[in-house]
This record gives C-alpha cells, sequence and structure tokens, in this order.
C-alpha cells in the first residue's frame, strides 16, 4: 500500500509534523490528569502478559505505550509502526517502523503474542487493518485498544480547535486580507475574536497580520498561502481525530472487523476521575 500518495500522503505528512514536536510526547499533552489514567491502564496491562511476549503497537506515535509497557515489564519488547515519519527512539527494548500502515504489515504470521493501540487503530482503514492484526498475531494474543471517545475532553477541544482553523482560514477573511480591505478585516477578526474568547491564535494572527495590510497586493496573497500552508497539518490531524472517533451510537457497528477476527470482551469506557469518557477499552483475544 502506498502511503505516499494523495490525502493518505497528506495525512501522514501532517502526523510527521505533529510528532516532530517535541512536546507532543503523547495525544494528553498538557492534561496530567488523563495521563495517569492511561499510565494505570498500560502498567495493568503489561503485567498481564507472559513472560518475554512480543507485543505490537499500532500507530504507535511517540512510542508513549510502549514506554509503559517495557516501564512496568522490563522482559517484554515493544515493536511500533506508524504511518508517519517518527522521531528516531533511543530505547534497547522498543523498535519503531515509521512510514508503515496498519493494512500492511511488513511482518511474518504470527510473529507477537500481543497487540497494542492508544488512539492510533481507528484512524486506519479498519477492515484491512484487522485481517492484517490476525494475520500477524499469535494463536491467543492478547489486544487492548484506547480508542477516541466522541464525548471526551480531547475530541471537544480538538473540535473546538478545529473550528478556529475553519473559521479563520475561511474565505471571507482571505478575501478581505488578500484585497487589502481594511475595514472589512478588522470587522470580521473582531467576530472571530468574539465567537473563540478563549482561543489566542486568532489574536495572535491579527497581530502580525494588520500591519501588513498596506504590502502590495501579490505579497498579501503570498503571505496567505504561507499561513494556510503552516496551519494545515494542525488542520489535517484535527480533522482526522474529528473522523475517526467514536460515538456510542456507531460503537457496534464500528467493532464489526475485530468482532471478525477476535474475541472481544466487554467494552467498557476509560474515565476521567471526574467521570469524563476518556476512551473506549476494547480487549479480547485475536489470532
Amino acid at each position: 500500500m502506498d502511503i505516499r500518495s494523495g490525502a493518505s500522503a497528506r495525512a501522514a505528512d501532517a502526523w510527521t509534523a505533529f510528532w516532530a514536536d517535541p512536546g507532543q510526547s503523547s495525544c494528553a499533552t498538557g492534561a496530567p490528569e488523563i495521563w495517569q489514567v492511561l499510565t494505570n491502564h498500560w502498567s495493568s496491562f503489561a503485567r498481564s502478559l507472559a513472560h518475554g511476549t512480543p507485543v505490537l503497537d499500532l500507530g504507535c506515535g511517540a512510542c508513549a505505550v510502549g514506554r509503559l509497557v517495557v516501564g512496568a515489564r522490563p522482559d517484554l519488547h515493544v515493536t511500533g509502526i506508524d504511518a508517519a515519519k517518527i522521531p528516531s527512539i533511543a530505547h534497547p527494548q522498543i523498535a519503531v517502523l515509521s512510514h508503515t500502515v496498519m493494512e500492511d504489515m511488513p511482518f511474518t504470521a504470527r510473529r507477537f503474542g500481543a497487540a497494542v493501540s492508544q488512539f492510533g487503530f481507528e484512524y486506519s482503514q479498519t477492515l484491512e487493518s484487522a485481517r492484517e492484526i490476525v494475520r500477524v498475531l499469535g494463536a491467543g494474543a492478547k489486544v487492548s485498544f484506547l480508542v477516541h471517545h466522541a464525548e471526551s475532553a480531547i475530541v471537544a477541544a480538538t473540535c473546538a480547535r478545529l473550528r478556529v482553523l475553519e473559521d479563520f482560514l475561511g474565505p471571507t477573511l482571505c478575501a478581505a486580507f488578500c484585497s487589502g480591505d481594511s475595514a472589512r478585516f478588522t470587522s470580521h477578526l473582531s467576530s472571530l475574536i468574539g465567537r473563540h474568547p478563549h482561543d489566542d491564535l486568532i489574536a495572535h494572527l491579527a497581530r502580525a497580520l494588520t500591519p501588513r495590510l498596506g504590502h502590495p497586493q501579490g505579497k498579501r496573497i503570498a503571505i496567505w498561502a504561507a499561513i494556510e500552508e503552516a496551519l494545515a497539518p494542525e488542520r489535517r490531524v484535527s480533522e482526522s481525530l474529528k473522523s475517526s472517533c467514536v460515538a456510542a451510537s456507531r460503537l457496534e457497528e464500528w467493532l464489526g472487523p475485530l468482532r471478525s477476527v477476535c474475541e472481544l470482551k466487554t467494552v467498557t469506557v476509560l474515565r476521567e476521575p471526574g467521570g469524563v469518557p476518556i476512551a473506549w477499552i476494547i480487549e479480547g483475544l485475536c489470532g
């Protein structure tokens, strides 16, 4: 499968930019209460595995899950795969394969004894990925997937940010800036700031763009194009999360591909200490 073409390539490039940021050690960066719950989950799962089990981490990102797994069980080895380019991981028990998709994995049959995924599996073509997972896992292999819950704080924050990006990059503000219409540009900016008072992106860009309204039109168009290019990775990542999270109303349908290859336990919800959903816990035996 060629991930370097079309929409797949653009999505992979966006995630490459995301994981290149040293601050993105996990998708729960900046939320310590969520991260502690995730840590507890993976430490518990790691302790349930047999000695020396080879573990496959699907959509591994910066290998946060792999680090937690081997931190709880130093005898385990984790192989992570991701469609994006992942910064090198200097850890003797963790190997990472960048530009490697779940739908077409370069592993021999029954290579792994367990599979994990934290906010990764749901981004794939799940039917094709499920078939590959059962191929590369040994008989009776354990799986534990955390899948974005549509009602989680992570999803809510991402969707709010996406609305900011969509509003700012919409045609109205673009036309006002590129035409040099100062009154229209200022009026629309004020409206956007009023709709998104808790996000500082619009105010920051307003300060940067307003003095440039007097530039020649060609330069203004080039400036706007540069802003669109700079914001494109975040927008694509946010769009991917929004489209990949799973609502309760579609959970059973969404589980179909996994149920066809795994004996799943009852699906439960991982929650913040206050009860807000974080993720669906999808576990069972595969292979």
